[in-house]
């Protein structure tokens, strides 16, 4: 038990860094110019219209959907080979 207790903490203790690097913005920052043509100066509502909302969330799905697919290889790649070193460093620590 004890044994199983310590390949799970290893395990985890490994795959914390790869947690942490899905966690952050690792999208590159797009220029001002286009952000600003993306959202129109308007002045700000206290209660905004369904309108306004509704083209927000559309908005941020969209920016959302395209970040997605881009980076998803990549954090599963970086969580097997994080899993793959936990294992082996409890292999040679139980062996």
């Amino acid at each position: 038990m004890r044994k199983l207790l310590v390949l799970f903490g290893a395990l985890a203790l490994c795959a914390t860094p790869a947690a942490a690097q899905s966690g952050g913005p690792s999208a590159p920052v797009e220029p001002a110019a286009k952000v600003e043509r993306a959202a129109p100066a308007h002045t700000p509502a206290l209660i905004p219209s369904t309108d306004e909302v509704k083209s927000q969330v559309r908005a941020s799905e969209e920016t959302r959907q395209s970040h997605r697919s881009a980076m998803g290889q990549r954090d599963w790649l970086y969580l097997v080979a994080a899993i793959a070193v936990g294992i082996i460093i409890a292999a040679v620590v139980l062996g």
